[in-house]
């Protein structure tokens, strides 16, 4: 018997090609939606560590802060122990949560602080995160910690600001913008939002309608 070889047909390859496609858009998706848990994930765990400091601030009559960059946050708190000097910002050393954090790459950041928009450009972000100290410097000579752009005050009360996260990297430049954020109000108010269609740093401050 004679084998022939028989090599594929025109109609074979376009349905091959045709379950490849859905495949692919079947898949498309599912990236986006674990692209987008990594930010929704970060803005959860912000949300949650604002609550909790801005809730102690009451509890203990305590003033506190934040600071925030494109690189990551840090809580500080308002040191007035000592009457003979002026009040002093600290970095919250004890508390793993509310240290220094740092966050994962992929992201973009923003924010605004009583409506203006701080991190519409890279140049514009607050370096929070400086090199470490060296261990055999002064012991007497301290981190120097600026001021915080977020302040948590004892009265409950606290700046007005608004926080977003949102994916860097989309899987295609043409496919719908979204962002998740966190707001705080004067009255001390906080709400978290999203997934919220647009651009973070065009629509950060941007009234959306309770529909997500």
């Amino acid at each position: 018997m004679n084998n022939k070889v028989r090599g594929f047909s025109l109609l074979e390859i376009i349905i091959a090609m045709a379950v490849m496609a859905i495949m692919v858009a079947i898949a498309f998706p599912n990236l986006t939606k674990n692209s987008d848990q990594l930010a929704k994930q970060e803005i959860l765990r912000l949300v949650a560590a604002i609550e909790y400091v801005r809730d102690q601030s009451v509890i203990l009559n305590q003033e506190y802060g934040l600071n925030i960059s494109e690189e990551g946050y840090q809580f500080l708190v308002l040191n007035e122990e000592d009457e003979k000097k002026a009040a002093e910002w600290e970095l919250i050393k004890d508390n793993n949560s509310l240290g220094k954090y740092e966050f994962p790459t992929g992201l973009d950041i923003n924010l605004s602080i009583d409506g203006d928009n701080l991190f519409s450009s890279a140049e514009e972000s607050i370096e929070i995160f400086e090199d470490e100290i060296d261990i055999f410097e002064n012991e007497d000579k301290k981190e120097k910690v600026p001021p915080p752009q977020i302040y948590f005050l004892s009265s409950g009360e606290q700046n007005q600001f608004s926080i977003g996260i949102s994916v860097a990297e989309e899987i295609d430049p043409n496919d719908e913008r979204h962002f998740f954020r966190v707001r705080g109000f004067l009255t001390g108010d906080i709400k978290y939002e999203g997934p919220l269609v647009g651009n973070l740093f065009q629509d950060l401050d941007r009234e959306y309608e309770d529909d997500f």
